[in-house]
């Protein structure tokens, strides 16, 4: 029997359908990598063969640049990378702009052992071309840093790296063992906001920045967990306009903890600005809690404007006493109008708050002032040294006024300090043992859980600088903020005094 030709060529066509070269029409399914082409904006990751890019665990950054590659095709979407499975990468991922690169939490990327890349080849970058709208969020990177022959903070594996990009968000992220950089954005311009936005990530042993910028306006960083090894949890540098608040920034006195927790510094002629760091916690590092340090070689200042304000700091500036830099809780080297007030620090190092030019960088024929008030400076059984230093009498003024500064060898060292009400008493904390620095009260303190009554009331309360806003403090509040960590916050502790 002939079989009519149209026939023949249905059967064709089905016989080459069940043996994967053509597939129905809504999916493309190549053999060869593996991959079940997606026709929406979500391409999903995997390793069972349900994905629509499927990674066998050897050179799996190919199948997910595949997915990103789609995504870029139709102008952006998402690469979902699902878990629980671990990619295993010796190349870049590529990310075009208007992406999301997600996954669920327990799916993670890492580095091959031994990769032998060159210096300054990242885990993620953007795509020729590509500038703005990148998000990166809910999975784990791991760098393997324990199984590469590099040394840390070198430049090597970069674990996310954008140039010259705008409007990029990691949040809710692991970022663990990196011999370099967890996410780095390098721009050089100031007249556009990066948008740059670090939220919710947690960060473990890197070999240099959780967040590094170098050149840009507009940073949000906020609520992250970061263990430093190498250098700094978040570095601005000649970048500004920036908040970093409600982080926990935290190490070990270790030999290869070598970095303050928040750097800011900024290079000649570059604009750092408006900054504030607030409501932080950081503590147990060989470095400052807070390194500020800047140069402008025309003695124009454009380091300015940060305010530090509502943090805790404790048993940081771990260093040798006499090391110049980041020994002390909080330094500041040729940057003007720098707020200090409603802190603690206890056991600081070498000083409480500490004015010092950093040898690296041009001395500036400039004037500089910074406003200390309202805060406790503290010292230790360790260090006792100075509550405030001011290393350059000549350039530099502190105006520190109703600060309460407490069990130290010397409440100021050097010249152009003017101070005005400041207190030398017992600030009776709750606990300043475990680091509850909320202020004793018959009133009333809180616990944590509830409203408690002490004994005792410590002698911080109501006695902050009079022109400061208290209106935060709950009820009775007695009219005056009080000095520390809690004064003008609903934690504060309450007066007993009409």
């Amino acid at each position: 029997m002939v079989i009519p030709i149209l026939l023949k060529f249905m059967i064709f066509i089905i016989s080459l359908s069940i043996s994967g070269c053509v597939s129905p029409a809504d999916q493309v399914i190549d053999t060869v990598t593996k991959v079940n082409v997606p026709t929406g904006s979500i391409a999903y990751v995997d390793t069972d063969g349900t994905g629509n890019y499927n990674c066998d665990g050897v050179n799996d950054h190919i199948e997910i640049n595949k997915a990103l590659e789609y995504v870029n095709s139709i102008g952006g979407g998402t690469v979902y990378l699902r878990g629980p499975n671990t990619y295993w990468i010796n190349g870049t991922l590529k990310m075009g702009s208007n992406t999301i690169l997600t996954g669920d939490p327990d799916a993670c990327i890492k580095l091959v052992s031994n990769a032998k890349w060159k210096d300054y080849v990242p885990l993620i970058t953007n795509m020729d071309g590509a500038n703005k709208n990148f998000t990166i969020k809910g999975f784990i990177i791991d760098g393997n840093s324990e199984n590469q022959s590099v040394p840390r903070g070198s430049g090597y594996y970069d674990m996310i790296y954008f140039h010259k990009c705008t409007d990029i968000t990691v949040t809710d992220m692991r970022l663990q063992w990196g011999t370099s950089d967890g996410l780095i954005v390098r721009n050089y311009f100031h007249d556009t906001p990066s948008n740059i936005v670090f939220t919710n990530n947690s960060v473990y042993k890197l070999g240099h920045e959780a967040l590094y910028t170098l050149g840009l306006n507009g940073v949000t960083v906020a609520n992250n967990n970061v263990f430093t090894r190498t250098n700094t949890a978040f570095r601005l540098s000649s970048s500004g306009h920036a908040k970093i608040y409600n982080n926990v920034i935290y190490s070990e006195i270790q030999d290869w903890s070598t970095g303050p927790g928040i750097e800011i510094d900024k290079s000649d002629g570059y604009e750092s600005e408006n900054i504030e760091i607030y409501g932080n916690k950081i503590h147990t590092l060989n470095g400052a809690a807070i390194w500020i340090f800047g140069e402008d070689k025309d003695n124009v200042i454009r380091g300015k404007d940060v305010y530090i304000h509502h943090n805790i700091i404790y048993n940081v500036g771990q260093y040798d006493k006499f090391t110049g830099y980041s020994n002390s809780g909080i330094v500041i080297g040729q940057f003007n109008n720098t707020v200090i007030e409603n802190n603690v620090i206890h056991n600081g190092g070498q000083a409480g708050i500490k004015y010092y030019h950093y040898p690296n960088s041009a001395r500036m024929n400039a004037s500089f002032t910074t406003f200390v008030r309202n805060n406790v400076i503290m010292g230790s059984d360790k260090y006792k040294d100075i509550g405030l230093w001011n290393t350059d009498g000549m350039n530099h003024t502190f105006i520190s006024n109703n600060n309460c500064i407490y069990y130290v060898d010397q409440n100021y060292n050097g010249n152009g300090i003017i101070y005005q009400d400041d207190i030398y008493v017992n600030p009776l904390f709750a606990d300043p043992a475990k680091h509850d620095y909320h202020l004793r009260s018959t009133a009333g303190r809180w616990s944590g859980k509830a409203w408690v009554n002490d004994t005792v009331t410590s002698p911080l309360i109501d006695a902050g600088d009079p022109m400061s806003d208290f209106s935060r403090e709950p009820q009775p509040n007695g009219g005056r903020i009080n000095i520390g960590r809690y004064g003008n916050t609903n934690e504060a502790s309450k007066s007993p005094y009409s």
